[in-house]
Parts: C-alpha cells; sequence; structure tokens
C-alpha cells in the first residue's frame, strides 16, 4: 500500500504544482492583456492627437495644391490664347498689301554688302521677290542676290552672310516679342 499512498501523493502533489503554474500563467495572461489593453488605448488617443493636430496641416497642403493646378490651367489657358493671337498675326503679316514692303524695310536695315536674301517658299510662290531684291538694292548700294534654295519658315527673310546669317523671319520676329519684359500676356491679363 505504501507505494499506492506514494503515487497518490505524486499524483496530489502533481496536480497542485499543475493548479499554481495554471494560475501563475493565467494572472501573466491577464497582466499582458491588461497592458496590451493600456498600450492599444494610449496609442489610439496618441494617434487621434496626432490626426486632429495634423488636419489643418493637411487642409493646407490640399488647398495649396488645388489653387497651383488651378493657376496652371489658367496659365494654359493664357497661353493658348496668346499663341492664337500670335497665329493671328502672323496670317495678318502675311495677308497684308503691305507685306512685301516690311520685307523690304527688313532687309534694309540689316543687310550688309555680301548678304544674299533667303525668302519662304511661300513668299517665292505669291510675290514678285526679284522685285523686292532689286529694290532693297537701289537703298542699300549694293548686291543682295536672292539665294537658290527656299526658307522652311512662313515668312519675313534670313539674310545668309559671310560672317553670320541674321533671322527675321516673322517667327523669330514675333517669339522674339513675346518673350520681352512688355509682353502681350501683361497687356492682355494685366
Amino acid at each position: 500500500m505504501a507505494k499506492q499512498d506514494l503515487l497518490c501523493k505524486i499524483r496530489a502533489e502533481a496536480e497542485e504544482k499543475a493548479a499554481t503554474v495554471r494560475a501563475e500563467a493565467k494572472a501573466r495572461a491577464d497582466e499582458l492583456v491588461f497592458a496590451a489593453k493600456e498600450e492599444s488605448v494610449a496609442l489610439s488617443e496618441s494617434a487621434r492627437k496626432l490626426a486632429s493636430s495634423s488636419s489643418p496641416e493637411v487642409i493646407r497642403r490640399r488647398r495649396s495644391m488645388a489653387e497651383l493646378e488651378v493657376r496652371k490651367m489658367i496659365l494654359g489657358s493664357k497661353q493658348k490664347i496668346i499663341g492664337e493671337a500670335y497665329e493671328k498675326a502672323i496670317e495678318r503679316i502675311l495677308s497684308s498689301p503691305a507685306y512685301p514692303e516690311l520685307l523690304l524695310a527688313m532687309i534694309v536695315s540689316q543687310a550688309e554688302e555680301g548678304d544674299s536674301i533667303l525668302f519662304s517658299e511661300a513668299d517665292k510662290k505669291r510675290l514678285d521677290v526679284q522685285k523686292i531684291a532689286s529694290q532693297a538694292e537701289k537703298k542699300t548700294g549694293f548686291s543682295l542676290p536672292i539665294a537658290k534654295e527656299k526658307g522652311d519658315f512662313r515668312g519675313g527673310i534670313v539674310l545668309l552672310g559671310k560672317r553670320f546669317d541674321k533671322n527675321l523671319t516673322l517667327e523669330t520676329e514675333l517669339e522674339r516679342i513675346r518673350s520681352e519684359k512688355n509682353s502681350a500676356a501683361e497687356t492682355l491679363f494685366s
């Protein structure tokens, strides 16, 4: 019987020890759950404070980005309007009866001895370029031959020189005017 009593005693001690370990584990688990809940509450509160404090900044940034986008759209519209205005200006210059006189004035004001005149392909077809060159020669007092090649531009001229060329095309002249400080944009949109 002593064996049986010994086994019962060992079993009772084991069950008692197991109950103690379970109780300690449950207590530790409860502590960890409680600590996790407290940390969760603290993190939630911290996140709420951060969100509420950054909300004005987020709103300010979004508003700023929206305003920037609107300014870009307005600028794009203005640039389109200005581009169309310059396009119409070129068309009006090209169709003006005074256009040959403008070409003559451009040549006379910038030509140097030894230059040749490069007319646009369209001007060679629709204008008497020989007459314009002859008039320019009379006004300058020196020879200004017409270049054999045709210019790949819409209007105006290029004076081909020995040292350098002078680009007096309508596109270049209007772009120069467009980029000056007192530009059309300031005039149109101020």
